[in-house]
């Protein structure tokens, strides 16, 4: 069941365009993250949803309602915010307690469900303190409590961990996570960061300069992205770009990369090759590794540089003048500049069209 249906969405400041029509179908349940650079829009998006921003055109429904024009208090929303937003002379039982309040829920029906919500979080200890004499952590939790007492239909959030440290970043991704397992609520999540998406998102929205770029599983995303500003996005360190140009031999292609000829026999075109096409190969730094002897498809490099990130090795390897990155296991760590034979997962292959950036 479509729980909120965002149509030809459009937003201009004046004469500049920040949203470009949108349009995008969430799923009763679903946990949806925007996902892109800063400046393409992405909270944006979200601020429409929640009725903070108008649209220029087009029309937002939530649970098959149409609420373009109904404020936000109407809209059976909660958000969570990066600031976190709570109210600094009040407690945090206050905090979580004040939105019931201004809707007139009686007090006897508030307490427990406030009590039950702290618990959830892990804050009922902290109930009487006020924000100041809270870590951010213990802030945020106080934010996303208020916003979970209010039992929503859709769950907002704004980027709600970028002023945590990194430790504390990953503890609350895991919270957040299992609380909608266990709500189930619709969420849409904004970030730039890759792996707080990765992480938490059932799908993912890039956006770039006000445009949809791709949607999908987060799987699908990393392993398939539909063009190269997606596949360049995603990954730490980045996807390796190999450029060249196709070579059609009856029904085999392979694509020339500088003096390498990589077979894509395996490869599943989208769009039909031509002899000589410009292309980009693009493959990620876990599908090039130490080779085993089994590999299909091999190459024998100089490391130029190796970087040791403790679960593993980052070894840059020269390929004539350019320089792809694969990743070693911990305990290999092979001589800068001496030859080492390393084999690619040709599985995992992506080959982009040099003119469109299109994958082909």
């Amino acid at each position: 069941m479509i729980d909120i249906r965002i149509s030809s969405c459009n937003k201009n400041y004046g004469s500049l365009r920040v949203l470009k029509d949108i349009n995008l179908e969430i799923e009763r349940g679903e946990f949806i993250v925007l996902l892109g650079p800063s400046g393409c829009g992405k909270s944006t998006l979200l601020h429409i949803v929640a009725g903070l921003d108008r649209l220029s055109s087009g029309a937002i429904e939530i649970g098959g309602r149409d609420v373009t024009d109904v404020e936000p208090k109407d809209r059976d929303i909660a958000m969570v915010f990066q600031s976190y937003a709570l109210y600094p002379t009040m407690s945090v039982r206050s905090n979580m307690e004040f939105g019931l309040r201004m809707r007139g829920k009686p007090m006897a029906e508030i307490r427990p469900l406030v009590e039950e919500k702290a618990r959830m979080l892990h804050i009922d200890h902290l109930l009487d303190r006020r924000p100041s004499q809270l870590s951010g952590g213990q802030r945020q939790r106080v934010a996303i409590g208020r916003a979970l007492v209010r039992d929503p239909k859709v769950f907002l959030f704004d980027e709600p961990l970028s002023n945590l440290d990194a430790k504390l970043r990953a503890s609350m991704r895991t919270e957040i996570k299992k609380l909608h397992q266990s709500l189930g609520t619709t969420a849409i999540y904004v970030t730039h960061d890759q792996l707080e998406a990765m992480t938490l998102a059932t799908r993912m929205v890039v956006m770039k300069a006000g445009e949809i770029q791709q949607v999908g599983k987060p799987e699908e995303v990393y392993h398939r992205p539909v063009n190269l500003f997606v596949a360049d996005f995603l990954g730490n360190p980045g996807m390796n770009f190999m450029k060249g140009h196709l070579r059609l031999d009856g029904n085999r292609v392979s694509a020339d990369v500088g003096a390498a000829t990589i077979p894509l026999d395996g490869y599943a075109f989208d769009e039909k090759p031509t002899d000589g096409q410009a292309v980009v190969v693009g493959l990620r730094p876990e599908s090039v590794q130490p080779a085993t002897g089994g590999e299909p498809f091999s190459l024998t490099l100089k490391p130029t540089l190796i970087e040791h990130t403790g679960s593993d090795n980052l070894v840059v390897l020269a390929m004539g003048s350019e320089e792809i990155v694969g990743k070693f296991p911990s305990d290999m760590l092979p001589k800068l500049g001496e030859p080492v034979t390393v084999g690619f997962d040709l599985s995992r292959l992506s080959v982009f069209d040099a003119t469109t950036e299109r994958r082909i």
